[in-house]
């Protein structure tokens, strides 16, 4: 569950920090097959940024953790993500 935490910390951070205005929607995606999709939709969904090895190895074992998660705890995690970028805190960042 620290994971989890940490990991929804990080990522809304990046998405409202003020360098993120509009993050790109690719992004969005590669969260959604991060929590929710099979590992290789997550390989797939990350190559195009040309990954070096330990980042693709880092990516792995994020994924193979979140995959021992509950799915309902994922996808609040997911809604809640959601919510907070869509917040006036967020907004127009």
């Amino acid at each position: 569950m620290k994971l989890i935490v940490t990991f929804t910390l990080v990522l809304l951070a990046v998405c409202c920090s003020s360098a993120s205005a509009e993050t790109c929607p690719e992004f969005f995606h590669i969260m959604e097959t991060l929590f929710m999709g099979t590992l290789s939709s997550y390989e797939s969904s990350v190559e195009p940024f040309n990954p070096d090895p330990d980042m693709k190895e880092a990516g792995i074992q994020m994924k193979k953790l979140l995959d021992t998660l509950p799915v309902g705890i994922k996808m609040n995690v997911l809604k809640l993500s959601d919510k907070i970028l869509k917040s006036p805190r967020c907004a127009g960042v």
